[in-house]
């Protein structure tokens, strides 16, 4: 790996573990950045991407835990197994080991979906990496659930020093409106009603990851309580909140506007693999940047086209390090 891409590794790993811990204090988590977080957090798909990044700092990874052990009972188990299906944010095989290790502590069956099939034979993985990827030593007895799933890790010992989460700051609207209307669809259009504006069925189960079915069902419902509005418009048919109930259900700090967070992340994810794959590689500079342009320009072509994206540089104009320069500074600026 060459010296510029070994920096920006550094500096991206830096500024993906710190959105991270920024994401999860905002909604809950024991940590010391206070910084205010002006959007809302999806909370599918932040659990998803720290089953990935999560991996190379186990204080984060163990803080996640503690959060799930108090308020994950607020995550949707169908939006999960929708994205993951989707193939957006990718977890990896660190969710079954999670969704095991939550099924069993809270002694349900509602995380089961997401265990998959036992580990077969063969050998075990380092659940933890250290800053340069390599695998963090194990000391102590081995966490049995994460070993059934070929993951070695110490054994998980809470804090319990995660609250729940703050219902009135802008980061946890999703939360807040399922703690109202129950996990699912209802309130999770809501929510995409609130930071987009309006929408209509087919546009918002894309965005959320839900069928067009339910979205449309639940759309329908809350049309005839006078909250939402309707208008055929075409061929499809609007929604938007109304303006005498749009203060409750966004509370007292409105959040930002809608982003497709599912899809950038995932876009995000496909970047620092491609990174880490270049890392083991150890190519000569002219065929890592190659490599690069190639993985990367489809990457910020498609975030262009993406919901609440920043305003990005030509892709034609860059390549190589320029581009995973430029999916960075887009995080930076969605996460502020």
């Amino acid at each position: 790996m060459t010296e510029s891409l070994r920096q920006f590794r550094e500096g991206f790993l830096d500024l993906l573990l710190d959105f991270l811990w920024r994401e999860w204090t905002a909604l809950g988590v024991a940590g010391q950045d206070r910084r205010p977080v002006s959007h809302a957090v999806d909370p599918e798909a932040l659990f998803l991407f720290t089953c990935v990044l999560g991996r190379h700092d186990q204080r984060l990874f163990d803080e996640m835990l503690d959060w799930l052990a108090l308020n994950g009972g607020f995550l949707s188990i169908q939006r999960l197994r929708n994205l993951i299906r989707s193939g957006e944010p990718f977890g990896g095989p660190v969710v079954p080991a999670v969704a095991d290790w939550m099924a069993r502590r809270e002694h349900s069956v509602r995380w089961r979906s997401l265990v998959g099939k036992p580990k077969q034979t063969g050998g075990n993985a380092p659940l933890f990496l250290l800053p340069d990827g390599r695998p963090l030593p194990v000391t102590g007895g081995r966490e049995p659930v994460f070993l059934s799933h070929g993951l070695e890790r110490n054994a998980v010992v809470l804090r319990g020093l995660s609250g729940t989460f703050p219902a009135d700051a802008p980061s946890c609207l999703f939360l807040r409106l399922r703690a109202l209307f129950g996990v699912g669809a209802r309130a999770d259009a809501l929510a995409y009603l609130v930071l987009h504006g309006g929408g209509h069925p087919r546009g918002i189960a894309r965005e959320l990851c839900y069928s067009q079915k339910a979205v449309h069902d639940v759309l329908a419902d809350l049309a005839c309580s006078g909250a939402v509005h309707s208008a055929r418009a075409g061929r499809e048919r609007t929604y938007r909140v109304s303006a005498a109930a749009l203060p409750f259900l966004a509370g007292s700090a409105p959040p930002a506007g809608w982003v497709n967070w599912p899809a950038f992340l995932s876009m995000v994810g496909t970047a620092w693999e491609k990174v880490e794959e270049l890392r083991r590689a150890a190519l000569d500079p002219a065929m890592e940047s190659a490599e690069l342009t190639l993985a990367l320009g489809p990457v910020l072509r498609r975030l262009v086209g993406m919901s609440g994206a920043p305003p990005l540089q030509p892709v034609e104009t860059l390549d190589g390090i320029a581009l995973a320069d430029a999916l960075k500074e887009a995080l930076r600026k969605l996460a502020a």
